[in-house]
This record gives C-alpha cells, sequence and structure tokens, in this order.
C-alpha cells in the first residue's frame, strides 16, 4: 500500500515536471571559458621554493568525460594563476559542468596554493582528473628549485 502510493506521488511529480530547463548558454568550443584568475593572498606553498616562478603543465589525464589537463603559473614560490588547457569533451554537460567545477577548483589551489583540493559536487569526473593533472604541475614547480 505504502509503496503504490510512493509510485503514485513520484509518477505525478515526473508528469508535472516541466518538459525542460533553462540551461544557461555556454560556448561550445573545443576549451571552456577562462575565468579570469583571482589573486591570492596565501602563504606560499612550503614544497615550491621562494625563488622558483614559470609555468608548469601537469599531464593530460584522460577519462570517460574526456582530457583534462591543469597548467599552474608560479611567481617567486606563490601559484598566481591556475589555467584549464584541457578540460572534457565540448559534449553541452561536460562543458556547463566545467564551467562550474573547473572555477571552483582554481579557488581553491589559490587559496591553498597545493594540488589537494576538494572535489566539487557533480563534477565527478573532472575533480579527481583535474586535482590529477594539479599534482604533476605542483611536482614539476617543486623540482625546479
Amino acid at each position: 500500500m505504502i509503496a503504490a502510493g510512493s509510485a503514485a506521488i513520484v509518477g505525478a511529480g515526473f508528469f508535472a515536471a516541466p518538459d525542460h530547463v533553462a540551461v544557461p548558454e555556454l560556448s561550445t568550443t573545443d576549451a571552456p571559458p577562462e575565468a579570469p584568475a583571482p589573486t591570492s593572498t596565501a602563504a606560499p606553498s612550503a614544497d615550491i621554493g621562494a625563488s622558483v616562478s614559470g609555468t608548469f603543465d601537469g599531464p593530460a589525464i584522460t577519462n570517460l568525460r574526456g582530457t583534462y589537463q591543469a597548467q599552474i603559473v608560479v611567481e617567486d614560490g606563490m601559484v598566481t594563476q591556475v589555467i584549464a588547457l584541457a578540460a572534457g569533451t565540448d559534449a553541452p554537460e561536460s562543458v556547463a559542468i566545467n564551467a562550474v567545477a573547473i572555477p571552483l577548483l582554481t579557488e581553491q589551489v589559490l587559496a591553498t596554493q597545493s594540488a589537494q583540493v576538494d572535489a566539487v559536487s557533480g563534477a565527478s569526473f573532472t575533480s579527481p582528473a583535474f586535482a590529477e593533472s594539479l599534482e604533476g604541475a605542483f611536482a614539476l614547480a617543486e623540482q625546479a628549485q
């Protein structure tokens, strides 16, 4: 009895739902739009020497949702920019997810000066792949000392 009532409620909700949900227009180019990098006021990374400056590309990481690759720009031991060189596929769902997830991951890196970032909810393919690429970029920066 309860199961039948629950099924009826779920079914009614499904049929009452709008036919489509408005999604903001996003670019469908190969690369997602780059958000301006916020300026970091965090302390330099403990693992990147204060004299290190340069641009460091992490490895390209591929999963079911495409290829992800991060680049960090380091000035005097501080990560000042995080750039997505590759961010998934050009499928609309991937573009929409990455338009939210990549800036959030970037903010975390700039705030913590670390590749150890928390996963972004709803970005279960983007978060681990981008984080793995970030780890590679940080490792190259650390080796540049």
